[in-house]
């Protein structure tokens, strides 16, 4: 299980041959993280109200922005055509 589980965050966080780490991949899984530490922290501790809205346009400024940085990155990965 063990041995699953950190197969899955290797292909996460690398390039395409699974061994050359990705700052972009392993950036993106830091801010998607803080994305989520920081709106639950002004939910709960400083007792704001909740926005769909604003928190949908938030995460699909990240998302975006990670697709794009990786869609630019394609062709200096290791193995690219």
């Amino acid at each position: 299980m063990f041995a699953a589980i950190m197969r899955w965050v290797r292909q996460l966080t690398t390039s395409r041959d699974n061994e050359t780490p990705d700052v972009i991949r392993i950036g993106g899984i830091v801010i998607g993280f803080q994305f989520i530490v920081h709106a639950s922290v002004d939910l709960f501790l400083f007792g704001h109200a909740f926005s769909p809205t604003d928190y949908g346009a938030g995460a699909a400024a990240i998302l975006a922005s990670i697709g794009a940085a990786l869609a630019m990155k394609r062709n200096d990965e290791p193995g690219a055509a």
